[in-house]
């Protein structure tokens, strides 16, 4: 068990340090697949996004594949977050044990959408009659090992695809299906360390080869997180969880969120969190309930708000069931 643990452990800082890129300065707006960045779940966000240590249940899929061991039930969630601009994020996914072979597999689907746009020429200020649309999509395989009652791998396969929009209608020379598509991977690592409930949780999130894009180079937006997560507070019935993680992004310079949960009864929670080093992103807040349906299962509702400064507010909603 150790030496597995030491060998994953040195897979994720070999993979981290090509993750982290050489030059000491900023490379803002130099990587592509920006939609791969935005958190998928209204439990994780009202955290602040403070995830990798504290990543449990199907939420995982996205802040670390490792917390997938906590899913024993067939789970499906669906996530909907709005965003400026009549932009919309969505996230859904399934997981499950499926017996013949050890662990949890599932898959998942991401979106950035927004309404569809009509084409204008300097000709034609008005329009052409011609819409299009942009938006970005990811299609996720993602396979979760549990080693040991307090260690667990994960790791993600995802289909990634950035549309800016097909203008080959307007039959114009030069004008075609502008898009870029390729693979990135995930992996993490959760271990629960046996010390009071602290667990650490490292993660490599959208590790892929540079693609090409109009005959430019788009660089993925690679992200290596170190995070803690631990119970400060437990008494019968209600628990407090706190949790903390740094991130370095292959594009801009390091950041840092904190965030804690507070159970009820492990039916009614309560979330807040706060992301320094961003550039408008600050607080968040959230609130879930989970609600037994007899035999059937669980039936779980988030929502989370976070603060993006002058952008306003960011709102998601989430529904999640197990069964």
């Amino acid at each position: 068990m150790k030496r597995t643990l030491l060998l994953t452990l040195l897979a994720v800082t070999l993979l981290a340090s090509r993750a982290s890129a050489t030059e000491m300065f900023e490379k803002v707006g130099t990587v592509g697949f920006q939609f791969l960045e935005i958190g998928a779940g209204a439990r994780g966000v009202g955290m602040g996004e403070a995830m990798v240590g504290a990543a449990e249940g199907i939420e995982s899929i996205y802040w670390n594949p490792a917390g997938l061991r906590d899913v024993v039930r067939p789970t499906v969630t669906f996530a909907y977050g709005t965003w400026p601009a009549g932009i919309s994020h969505q996230f859904a996914a399934f997981a499950m044990q499926p017996g013949f072979v050890p662990g949890v597999v599932a898959i998942s689907v991401t979106a950035l959408q927004m309404d569809a746009m009509e084409v204008l020429t300097a000709d034609s200020p008005d329009g052409v009659g011609v819409m299009f649309d942009a938006g970005d999509l990811a299609v996720g395989l993602t396979y979760t090992r549990i080693f040991t009652d307090k260690f667990s791998a994960g790791g993600t396969l995802k289909w990634v695809h950035s549309s800016l929009g097909d203008l080959s209608v307007l039959n114009e020379p030069g004008l075609g299906d502008y898009y870029v598509e390729g693979f990135v991977g995930d992996f993490g690592t959760l271990y629960d360390t046996g010390f009071q409930s602290l667990k650490i949780g490292l993660a490599i999130q959208n590790m892929g080869p540079e693609l090409t894009f109009n005959e430019e180079p788009v660089p993925m937006p690679a992200t290596f997180k170190f995070g803690v997560a631990m119970n400060i507070f437990e008494t019968p019935g209600q628990t407090v969880v706190v949790a903390g993680e740094f991130r370095h992004p292959s594009d801009t310079s390091e950041k840092i969120n904190v965030g804690a949960e507070y159970r009820l009864q492990e039916r009614y929670f309560l979330r807040a969190g706060y992301k320094a080093g961003y550039d408008e992103e600050t607080f968040t807040a959230g609130a879930g309930v989970l609600i037994p349906i007899g035999s059937m299962g669980r039936l779980g509702l988030d929502y989370s708000y976070s603060d993006f400064g002058i952008l306003g507010g960011i709102h998601r909603m989430g529904v999640t069931a197990e069964f």
